[in-house]
C-alpha cells in the first residue's frame, strides 16, 4: 500500500494482484476541502429544510407510509408486497416512526436525509475531483428527485455509493461487497436487478480474473440465489391483481421509454446526452466495468419497456452512470482504445459528467424554486377544506387512487365507497377496489359530496365532466414537478350534490 497526493488530496491505493496498477481510493486530507464539502453539505442541508415544509407529497409518497403504519411487518412483505410490485424494504424503515406515532412529514425528513447521506459520501469518499464532488450532490436526481421527494429510490443513492467504497477490496472481503448488494436488491425491483447484475459480474471476475475455484463460489452463488428466490415469493401477482402483468410493447412506447430514461435523464438534448454515455462507456471499457454497467442498464430499459416506467425512474441510469465512473477510476484494469491515451479518458469523461451536473443542477434550482411557490400536489390544500368544513364527517366517495393522498391530512378514511376494500388508508391494487371505480359506482347511493382526482398531461387544470345530480364546488390544483417544469396535473375536483 502506497500514497500519492494530487488535488489537495490523499489517494490510498491498493495493488491488485492481478495488475501492477494501483486502485485508488479518496481519503480527503486538506483542511480547505473539509471546510468546501461541510460548506456544500450545510447549503444541501439548509435547502432541504425549507423545502420539505413546502413540499406536498402525493400518493407514491403517502401509500408506502400508509402501508407502513396500518399494515403489520408481515403483512407488509408477505401480503401487500405482490400488489405494490417492490421488495419492502423502504416500507419496513418507515414503519418505524410511522408506527410510533411521528407526524407525516417524517417521510420526506428520511428521504431528505439519505440524499445528505449520499451527499456526504460523494464528498468525502468518492474518487472523483474535487469540483464534480461539490456538484454531484446538488444534481436533480440525487438531491431533489431522490431526496425532497419521498420514495424507495432514496435508498438506493447511499446504498450505491457504499457498494462503490466496498468495489476496490471486493475479492479481499467478498461477504461485505456482496451482502451490500444483496441489500441493494431489496430497495425495488429495478434495484434488484441493479444488484444481482453486479453480483453476477463479480462472481464471472472472481472465477475468470482471480481464477477463484468453483467451490468457493457456491456459497456467494446460493446467497444470491435465496434472494432472488425472496423476491420472486414475495412478487409474485396475486389472482386478484389489477392491471396487465406486462406492458403492450409497440415501437412507439420503446423508442419513447427508451429516449426519456436513457438520454434525458442525463441531459434535455439526446444527441448530448448520447455522447456523454459514449465517452463514459470508452472509460468504463479501459477500465473493465463496461459489461457491469450495460448488463444493469439494459435490464432496466427491458423493465421499463415490458413493464412499467415513469420518467422520475431515468434517475436510476443516471445513478449508474455515476456508480460506473466511481468503479472506473478505483479499477486497476487497463485497456486502450486506439491511440487514445489511457489517462485521457478519465480527464474526458470528467469534463462531460462535469456539464451534465452543471445542466441538472440547473433543473434542481428550478424544481426547488418551483415547489417553493407551487403546489406539488392539491392534496394539502383538499384535505385542509374537508376537515374545516366538517365535510370529511359527511359522507363522501373517491374516484382515482390518487385521492388516498388526501388521507395524510385527515385522521380516519371518509371515502365510504372505497374505504371497506382498504385495510387503513393504503390502496390495495385489486379488481375488486377498481369495481366501484365507474362513474355508475361513483354516484350510487347519492353521497353528499364526491372527491375526484385527476392526473393530466399537460400539466393544466381542465373543466372537468358533468356529474348528473351534482355541482362543482372547489378545485385544488396540483403540478407535479418534472426538472425545470411540470409533468402532470395532481389535482382534485370536489362535486356537491345539488337538490333536484
Amino acid at each position: 500500500m502506497f500514497s500519492y497526493g494530487t488535488f489537495g488530496t490523499r489517494f490510498v491505493c491498493f495493488r491488485n494482484p492481478m495488475s501492477d496498477q494501483p486502485s485508488p481510493s479518496i481519503v480527503p486530507e486538506s483542511n480547505a476541502w473539509r471546510i468546501v464539502a461541510i460548506a456544500v453539505l450545510t447549503l444541501l442541508a439548509v435547502a432541504a429544510a425549507l423545502l420539505v415544509p413546502e413540499h406536498e407529497p402525493w400518493f407514491d409518497e403517502v401509500q408506502a407510509w400508509f402501508l407502513a403504519r396500518d399494515a403489520s411487518p408481515w403483512d407488509v412483505l408477505w401480503k401487500y408486497a405482490r400488489y405494490e410490485g417492490s421488495p419492502s424494504l423502504w416500507h419496513l424503515l418507515l414503519t418505524i416512526p410511522a408506527k410510533a406515532g411521528a407526524p407525516a412529514i417524517t417521510l420526506n425528513c428520511i428521504s431528505a436525509a439519505l440524499a445528505m447521506a449520499g451527499a456526504a459520501l460523494l464528498l468525502f469518499r468518492s474518487p472523483f475531483p474535487p469540483y464534480l464532488r461539490v456538484l454531484l450532490p446538488a444534481t436533480y436526481f440525487f438531491f431533489y428527485q431522490y431526496g425532497i421527494v419521498a420514495r424507495n429510490y432514496a435508498l438506493l443513492m447511499p446504498l450505491l455509493w457504499l457498494v462503490a467504497m466496498v468495489f476496490p477490496r471486493r475479492f479481499e472481503h467478498p461477504w461485505r461487497y456482496v451482502g451490500m448488494l444483496l441489500v441493494v436488491t431489496q430497495v425495488s425491483l429495478h434495484a434488484a436487478w441493479i444488484g444481482g447484475s453486479l453480483v453476477l459480474c463479480f462472481l464471472w471476475d472472481a472465477w475468470r480474473r482471480e481464477k477463484w475455484p468453483l467451490a468457493r463460489l457456491v456459497p456467494f452463488t446460493l446467497a444470491f440465489a435465496v434472494d432472488t428466490v425472496f423476491i420472486v415469493a414475495q412478487l409474485w401477482p396475486s389472482a386478484d391483481l389489477f392491471g396487465p402483468p406486462w406492458e403492450k410493447m409497440d415501437q412507439a412506447r420503446f423508442i419513447t421509454a427508451f429516449n426519456e430514461t436513457l438520454f434525458l435523464s442525463v441531459l434535455p438534448w439526446p444527441a448530448v446526452a448520447a455522447v456523454v454515455l459514449l465517452c463514459a462507456g470508452c472509460f468504463f471499457y479501459t477500465r473493465g466495468v463496461l459489461f457491469s454497467y450495460l448488463l444493469s442498464v439494459t435490464g432496466l430499459l427491458a423493465l421499463f419497456i415490458f413493464r412499467f416506467y415513469s420518467v422520475w425512474h431515468g434517475g436510476m441510469i443516471f445513478a449508474l452512470l455515476i456508480l460506473h465512473t466511481w468503479l472506473a477510476l478505483v479499477s486497476p484494469v487497463r485497456r486502450s482504445i486506439g491511440s487514445v491515451a489511457d489517462r485521457s479518458w478519465p480527464a474526458i469523461t470528467a469534463g462531460a459528467l462535469t456539464f451534465t451536473a452543471i445542466v441538472q443542477i440547473y433543473w434542481s434550482a428550478m424544481a426547488g424554486w418551483h415547489d417553493w411557490k407551487f403546489a406539488y400536489s392539491g392534496s394539502r390544500e383538499a384535505a385542509e377544506y374537508l376537515r374545516e368544513r366538517g365535510i370529511d364527517k359527511q359522507r363522501i366517495h373517491a374516484f382515482k387512487f390518487a385521492t388516498c393522498s388526501v388521507l395524510i391530512g385527515l385522521d380516519h378514511n371518509p371515502f365510504t365507497n372505497i374505504a371497506p376494500y382498504m385495510p387503513g388508508s393504503f390502496w390495495v391494487w385489486r379488481e375488486q377496489i377498481f369495481a366501484w371505480q365507474t362513474p355508475a359506482g361513483l354516484v350510487e347511493g347519492k353521497p353528499d359530496w364526491i372527491l375526484a382526482g385527476a392526473q393530466l398531461r399537460p400539466a393544466v387544470d381542465v373543466v372537468p365532466p358533468p356529474l348528473p345530480g351534482y355541482a362543482l364546488d372547489h378545485v385544488f390544483s396540483g403540478r407535479i414537478i418534472w426538472k425545470d417544469g411540470f409533468y402532470r396535473t395532481d389535482s382534485y375536483y370536489l362535486y356537491k350534490r345539488v337538490a333536484p
